[in-house]
């Protein structure tokens, strides 16, 4: 039985382009979601469509979808400096979470890749 996007851990996660912008996304499946974005297929975001290689630089599970919409909505109003702090682990998010190692999901995108 397939569960549903709402009752899924939900995640959240800083992606850095070329141009050294952040983009902040949630999801409830990083790997995929991250390749979207790499690929430039029609689900990539338009911020990041056309500006790789992106290399993701934060990621958290945070709960359910609506825990993880306000937070999205919450840190996209934090400045880069902010940003910066949650990426090299001297700030947290305000609320309950569990971070990821980005670098091992990296590592695991890039070998995805690399077989396809």
């Amino acid at each position: 039985m397939n569960q549903k996007n709402s009752d899924k851990p939900w995640f959240i996660y800083l992606i850095k382009n070329k141009l050294n912008q952040l983009y902040c996304g949630i999801t409830v499946d990083v790997q995929r979601r991250f390749l979207e974005h790499a690929s430039n297929s029609t689900k990539c975001a338009k911020a990041l469509k056309g500006k790789g290689p992106l290399v993701i630089m934060f990621c958290a599970r945070v709960g359910n979808q609506s825990e993880a919409l306000k937070l999205e909505h919450w840190l996209k109003k934090q400045t880069r400096q902010h940003k910066d702090k949650l990426i090299a682990g001297t700030s947290a998010l305000p609320v309950e979470h569990e971070l990821l190692g980005s670098r091992i999901i990296q590592a695991n995108i890039n070998r995805q890749i690399s077989q396809q």
